[in-house]
């Protein structure tokens, strides 16, 4: 149900955009075109579709587990969650369209196939009536994991300019995953300044850049207390406990790196890889009309 309504949203905004490329024939998008064109820039096709992967591995830090449906009055536990680690492969298909020579506007819908996994300590203790805790035994979780399997939707823009073969642009998205294996959702903010230079005058179909990528995620995730993996005599004194975990990533920003190769005038291959504390492979292929 959930990937119906994604799937029908993203057909909505697919099907805006075609019946945009017959609207781009009759006015000729993007807008200001003729003008661009007659300063000497050479501009894509308005309409495009692409079909891209990205494989993401970063640091996490969890903000906080909170423990609910514990019935024992008198039990303490406490989760105390060590930096970790977050591994995401998404497989995403996009719509987009060139408004003006500086802007284009697109919506995307993907696949999201990843995990979470930090060290968790827990600390069991004994609650007595004046609030003071006696502790009974603390015990590691170990390479504790949250599936982050789910499916994306999101809309974004890119602003671009240039002199001569220099060019940069700006590309900021906002997306949210539904997750389908624990309860949840992730939502993201992503800006990527980039800066760059083209060697069509040169007689080579390539662009390449160099830039940096911003992410504020934010993970708000929960489940059933028994899949924690605390010991048996605790999971069944609070068989129906369950956790819920914020965490954000380590780093916000990184380095990264990327080309584009025009196949010819409809087809397009990108590639882009980031650097640092969070590292990334970025593929796509892109059709345009």
């Amino acid at each position: 149900m959930i990937l119906t309504m994604k799937l029908s949203h993203f057909l909505l905004a697919a099907s805006s955009l075609f019946s945009g490329y017959s609207f781009a024939d009759s006015i000729s998008l993007p807008i200001w075109k003729e003008e661009a064109e007659a300063l000497g820039y050479e501009l894509p096709k308005a309409i495009g579709f692409n079909l891209s992967y990205m494989g993401m591995q970063q640091g996490i830090n969890v903000d906080s587990i909170a423990l609910n449906g514990l019935k024992m009055d008198w039990l303490d536990l406490d989760l105390d969650a060590q930096p970790g680690k977050q591994i995401t492969n998404v497989l995403t298909a996009r719509a987009d369209v060139w408004l003006f020579p500086f802007l284009n506007i697109y919506a995307l819908i993907g696949k999201l196939d990843g995990f979470s996994e930090t060290d968790v300590n827990a600390n069991i203790g004994i609650k007595r009536k004046n609030g003071k805790v006696i502790p009974l035994f603390e015990h590691k979780i170990e390479e504790f994991r949250l599936d982050l399997d789910g499916y994306t939707t999101g809309v974004g823009f890119v602003l671009a300019g240039g002199y001569d073969q220099w060019f940069g642009l700006v590309d900021a998205s906002y997306t949210q995953s539904t997750l389908t294996v624990i309860d949840g959702s992730i939502d993201a903010i992503v800006i990527s300044p980039r800066v760059g230079f083209d060697f069509n005058k040169n007689g080579m179909p390539l662009r390449i850049w160099a830039g940096a990528m911003y992410q504020n995620v934010e993970q708000e995730l929960s489940g059933s207390l028994v899949d924690l993996g605390l010991p048996p005599v605790i999971a069944n004194l609070a068989p129906n406990g369950e956790f819920e975990v914020k965490q954000h990533l380590a780093t916000n920003w990184n380095p990264i790196a990327g080309f584009q190769y025009q196949v010819n005038p409809s087809w397009y291959l990108l590639g882009e890889v980031g650097f640092g504390e969070r590292q990334s492979f970025f593929i796509s292929l892109d059709r345009r009309f």
